[in-house]
């Protein structure tokens, strides 16, 4: 007896020893846990003794008669189990457990007659379920073990193969309760002596209550492949330079300006310095801030005006139209003349020409007298929105600088107007 609980605990520290290589080989953070159970075990297979000869050295009977022959039936008795396990993956777990356990031998009458003694190892691989509430968790598994049978002083041993059902009912973060049954296929058992053979297919079922005890989860591992201290998972810039201060989110702005670096295209803003969306304070380079910029994209080394336009980019250069014959401005017009004052009222050190002309339905004289008549009256719509009226030039050129073809209807419209030109000073 002591050479079977020997080598019962043995296997259990082998086991133990083993799991958490065997585990670890999954590089997966998982929790530990403990677990001790009783419960009880049953099996309706049969058993069979033969009797050789008349002795007094019988398994089963003191004083049996050779030839006889017995059947006999297992009758339930206790089993305990203790295990250690551990999470490989997600709803997996591995388990390695030691477990004790007898069934009762019956005669025909019924009466118990000897009580089979069986301890062994196993190991197992369970997976848990999740159902709509986490404070229950099924679970099904199967494994692997190897057992010691034993009878009246004689042994056997067993491997086995067994399949579970259980499940676990949460009670803190730390104790589960679990219930469990269990269904086992071994070796046959074959036991002689001289004077009796005992034989017996065996087939388990086991039920258990246990309680587990679970160990608080390992800190999983964080990938975090800039090493800025955000994890890659919420990292929105995942290539910052090494040593950078992020933000919350993985990404450096290392001018301040509130531009990160990874869209920043002016990376050495003076801190406090008001930027545009690409972390700049002059996105053209033309010497005018974006905040007063209205023409961002100036072309390199173009010379421009105070709010960032070049003469060719001005809003003044837009010409006006008039009816035929007409020299009124229209709603449209107006509108157009007042960007023009703004601009003129930003750079002023430029000057206007106020260009008027007309198409060829008219003679000479009265063609230049219209377009004359047309440039005065935006003239003198610049001066009543501001613009000074010694930075006007007029100048009048009837029909005689056409922008389309005068044989059509488009055509005279297009020609009939008010051009703007610049004059940048000396």
């Amino acid at each position: 007896m002591n050479l079977q609980k020997s080598c019962g605990w043995q296997g259990l520290v082998f086991l133990t020893g083993l799991f958490p290589i065997v585990s670890g080989a999954a590089d997966v953070d998982g929790h530990y846990y403990l677990k001790a159970g009783l419960g009880g075990v049953w099996s309706s297979s049969k058993a069979v003794v033969d009797e050789r000869s008349s002795g007094d050295s019988g398994l089963l009977f003191p004083q049996p008669s050779t030839g006889d022959r017995y059947h006999l039936d297992y009758s339930a008795d206790s089993a305990y189990q203790i295990a250690i396990g551990r999470g490989v993956a997600e709803h997996w777990r591995l388990e390695g457990g030691y477990f004790d356990e007898g069934l009762g031998l019956k005669g025909s009458a019924g009466t118990r007659i000897k009580k089979l003694d069986r301890r062994g190892v196993n190991l197992s691989l369970l997976r848990d379920f999740s159902l709509l509430t986490p404070l229950v968790q099924p679970y099904l598994g199967a494994g692997l073990g190897a057992a010691r049978a034993s009878l009246a002083g004689e042994t056997q041993r067993q491997w086995t193969l067994h399949m579970s059902a259980g499940v676990a009912l949460v009670l803190s973060p730390h104790w589960l309760l679990d219930l469990s049954y269990g269904y086992e296929f071994s070796q046959d058992i074959d036991i002689e002596t001289a004077d009796e053979a005992f034989d017996s297919g065996l087939r388990a079922q086991r039920w258990q209550l246990g309680l587990r005890y679970q160990f608080a989860p390992r800190a999983p591992k964080i990938a975090d492949s800039d090493g800025d201290g955000v994890a890659d998972v919420n990292d929105r810039c995942p290539q910052t330079f090494l040593g950078a201060e992020t933000d919350l989110y993985g990404c450096a702005d290392s001018d301040g300006d509130g531009i990160i670096d990874s869209l920043d295209r002016c990376a050495n803003t003076p801190p406090g310095s008001e930027v545009d969306s690409n972390g700049c304070m002059d996105s053209d380079n033309d010497g005018v801030k974006n905040s007063a910029d209205r023409c961002p994209n100036s072309e390199p080394g173009e010379r421009v005006l105070r709010n960032g336009c070049a003469a060719r980019q001005s809003v003044g250069l837009e010409s006006i139209r008039f009816a035929a014959g007409g020299t009124e401005l229209s709603a449209e017009a107006r509108a157009h003349l007042m960007a023009i004052s703004a601009v003129m009222t930003t750079s002023p050190e430029y000057r206007l020409a106020v260009q008027g002309h007309s198409d060829d339905r008219g003679g000479d004289e009265v063609n230049y007298r219209v377009s004359r008549a047309r440039a005065l009256v935006v003239r003198d719509a610049l001066i009543s929105l501001g613009v000074a009226a010694e930075r006007i030039d007029i100048h009048a050129f009837g029909a005689s600088m056409p922008l389309a073809d005068n044989g059509n209807s488009e055509g005279r419209a297009r020609n009939r107007r008010v051009a703007f030109r610049v004059i940048r000073p000396k």
